[in-house]
């Protein structure tokens, strides 16, 4: 059965504004010749969200003033995006991954795009791309009306908010060498090799280096260049937070690229930097970056459980299930006041015990216990107390645990474990890993840093 019009008719009565499920596309599917546009007939409550896009675009450019150019090669490049989902390596994808497509993949740009559009149509004059970006994260939901999958920068891609440049061809060997010795010197690095040049329109191209650091072994730093039709390069002021410090305090999670923000011309790429939660856009101008925009994305957390493992009855083992996701929520919640009178952290049905089970090690017995836990065995449980717990029909020991990489790289994942006494020794009775997901509306907040005028 195809539950896919049920899912979408969710997600468009979730937005608010959505038409009829019955209601046609903007185009005439008997003249549609393109996959995306045959899914879309093929499926009345996509349908339904193209029409949708359709009419908010419309109101969009009626307020667009001198913007609606900019606004009319905006939506050209994401319909070419969303065409894009059903070619691989220029050609069409087969039937069976066409339908995948259609049901896992493009609801999700439509429900995006839609959002995207709701934003400006919204809106009496035209928004700057920081505000604009911050507006489009406030309402940006799937399909299912849950948190969008993906980075922050390809929830932008596929809302229509940005594109990727059009491929160049391969820059001279001489300028390669040349970029990458400036590049390695700008970041205090040994040149052992060129670093990865990709020419980013015309005009700058963007390079990738490797650099030590102390938290990692190595990492990828980077520095852009302006190119001018006589070979003349010039590098772009080092972005804040990209100095010779990239990997030694975490920034070596942030990820970077070069990205042609919506509608603008291709000879004006925009430096996008991301990470969990956070996201930077830096426009080139000239050999110099127009005004910082970062935006901060913050959801609230609930936990879910990943993988269990028990060893016990069916009534202990659905008990402490039940149990977990409660413990886990109070474990990755506010830190409580331990310093103070208050009791720190309580959590139900559990009581103060001094016993010692286990030594924190690397391949703790827990994770080694269980099959259904051997993709967690390399992992190190951070230390923590452990509580007396009265189940059902025996008495337990349960610990919860964080849990991190076996370099010691937080996991955010959870382990609560339960022990049982068995002769003289404590063995695992049972095993939940738990795991943080983002939930509801998010909070943003959107910064603007002018730019600072210096060259590197």
């Amino acid at each position: 059965m195809n539950h896919l019009p049920a899912l979408i008719t969710v997600a468009l009565l979730l937005s608010g504004t959505a038409q009829a499920v019955a209601a046609g596309p903007s185009f005439d599917c008997a003249a549609a010749t393109k996959p995306a546009e045959k899914a879309i007939c093929a499926h009345p409550a996509l349908a339904a969200l193209d029409a949708d896009i359709a009419g908010l675009y419309k109101d969009a450019l009626t307020k667009a003033g001198s913007g609606a150019e900019s606004l009319k090669t905006e939506q050209r490049r994401w319909l070419q995006g969303r065409d894009s989902l059903f070619v691989q390596d220029g050609r069409a994808l087969d039937a069976n991954a066409q339908a995948g497509v259609a049901k896992d993949t493009l609801p999700d740009w439509l429900v995006a795009r839609r959002a995207a559009l709701s934003v400006l149509a919204s809106q009496k004059t035209p928004l700057p791309i920081c505000e604009r970006a911050a507006a489009t994260f406030r309402v940006l939901h799937n399909f299912r009306g849950g948190v969008p999958d993906g980075t922050l920068k390809d929830r932008l891609r596929v809302a229509g908010l940005f594109s990727e440049p059009a491929p160049e061809k391969p820059l001279p060997a001489e300028q390669v060498a040349r970029m990458s010795r400036m590049a390695y010197q700008l970041r205090g690095e040994t040149a052992d090799e060129d670093g990865q040049v990709d020419p980013i329109g015309k005009d700058y191209a963007l390079v990738r280096i490797g650099v030590t650091g102390a938290m990692s072994a190595s990492c990828t730093n980077f520095v852009v260049f302006r190119r001018t039709p006589d070979g003349t390069v010039q590098a772009l002021p080092l972005p804040d937070g990209t100095e010779d410090n990239f990997c030694d305090y975490g920034l070596h999670e942030t990820d970077f690229d070069m990205v042609t923000l919506a509608g603008d011309a291709a000879n004006h790429p925009a430096l996008v930097m991301w990470s969990t939660g956070s996201l930077s856009i830096r426009q080139a101008q000239g050999a110099h970056w127009s005004d910082a925009c970062d935006i901060d994305v913050t959801y609230a957390q609930d936990y879910s459980l990943t993988v269990s493992a028990c060893d016990g009855d069916g009534a202990t083992c659905q008990s402490l299930k039940d149990h977990a996701l409660e413990w886990s929520r109070i474990f990755g919640g506010p830190e409580p006041d331990t310093k103070g009178p208050g009791p720190g952290y309580r959590f139900p049905g559990l009581e103060d015990t001094a016993i010692e089970v286990d030594e924190t090690v690397m391949h703790n017995p827990v994770l080694n216990a269980f099959p259904s836990l051997e993709g967690w065995s390399y992992s190190q449980v951070e230390g923590g107390p452990h509580y007396l717990w009265r189940g059902p029909k025996e008495t337990l020991v349960v610990g919860i645990n964080a849990l991190s990489t076996s370099h010691g790289d937080p996991l955010h994942d959870l382990l609560i474990s339960a022990w049982r006494h068995k002769g003289e020794k404590w063995v695992p009775a049972a095993a939940f890993i738990t795991s943080p997901e983002d939930v509801g509306a998010p909070t943003v907040k959107a910064t603007v840093t002018p730019a600072e005028a210096e060259k590197p």
